[in-house]
């Protein structure tokens, strides 16, 4: 359960920095981590289908139709940050344009990834946003590209074990009755 604090000083204490004890400090290593940090959490989250941040709702579209092509559209959550599936089984026709869902359903089901506090993280992406500022501060705070390179590949190996073992949580898709499978006996 780590705060952006805690996640960035971390960061900093595995490049051999001292840590920081608020992103809003004069110190020059917090300044550049509050300004890596917004985008590199959200760029971690839109990374995968966490579990953790996938949210169900059911949208009522806008008063006002798409002008064609559509009969409604549908506003996105606040919380949102990227589309896992549109419609029960993904089966909705749609299409994603100015912060709009445009489709043909009076209702919406939706799936998608939420903005979600890193107090609410699993463990293994709190891990991944350590070594993700790790990498990203790397080379501003200590000046050497080989812990910056180190760092990266720290970064990558990371990132396959913790979208491999969220992956993992859920049981594997099936694909039902089909006449092709039968066909195979």
């Amino acid at each position: 359960m780590a705060t952006d604090v805690e996640i960035c000083s971390a960061a900093l204490i595995l490049l051999g920095e001292a840590p920081i004890a608020s992103l809003s400090e004069p110190s020059k290593r917090a300044v550049q981590a509050a300004n890596i940090w917004p985008t590199a959490r959200r760029d971690l989250l839109r990374l995968h289908n966490w579990n953790f941040a996938t949210k169900r709702v059911i949208l009522s579209p806008l008063t006002e139709a798409p002008a064609f092509g559509y009969s409604y559209q549908f506003a996105k959550p606040g919380d949102w940050l990227r589309l896992v599936q549109c419609g029960e089984r993904g089966e909705v026709d749609y299409v994603f344009e100015n912060n709009r869902i445009l489709c043909n359903q009076s209702a919406l089901k939706l799936i998608y990834i939420a903005d979600v506090a890193e107090s609410l993280w699993d463990a293994l992406l709190t891990d991944l946003a350590i070594k993700r500022m790790a990498r990203d501060l790397a080379y501003p705070v200590t000046r050497s590209a080989t812990l910056k390179q180190e760092a990266s590949q720290e970064y990558e190996m990371a990132k396959r074990t913790a979208k491999t073992v969220d992956g993992q949580e859920n049981p594997p898709e099936t694909w039902g009755d089909s006449p092709f499978i039968d066909v195979r006996g």
